[in-house]
Order: structure tokens, then C-alpha cells, then sequence
């Protein structure tokens, strides 16, 4: 379920290092690798469901 370092690069890199929810950019260590359909609802972990978000907002939709 987690996403390999190359995938997050890609993600990383396909972005330009901005998050998908506040669009401020972040140094790929200051990111996490999201489901952009959620695991749980039966999204896959592969590079195309991939997001790049900063931690905080990463945490705020974990927490939903």
C-alpha cells in the first residue's frame, strides 16, 4: 500500500513540487505520497494514482 520511491519522485517531479491542495511548493522531504482515490475505497498504488501532498494537508486528510 505504500508507494515506492520512484513513484513518488514521478508524482514529485510531474507536479513541479507543488502540493495538490494549498499549491505552495515543498522541497519531494518536506511531501508525503497520497491515494488520490483512497486505498481503503479500492484505489491501487500505482503512479497514476499518486499525489504529491505537503505533510499538513496530507494529516488534515487523513484525518476526515
Amino acid at each position: 500500500r505504500a508507494f515506492s520511491p520512484n513513484q513518488k519522485r514521478e508524482a514529485y517531479e510531474k507536479q513541479k513540487g507543488i502540493c495538490s491542495v494549498c499549491k505552495k511548493h515543498f522541497d519531494i522531504e518536506e511531501m508525503e505520497a497520497d491515494h488520490i482515490t483512497p486505498w481503503h475505497e479500492g484505489g491501487t498504488t500505482s503512479a497514476d494514482n499518486c499525489q504529491m501532498l505537503c505533510k499538513d494537508d496530507n494529516r488534515r486528510k487523513s484525518d476526515k
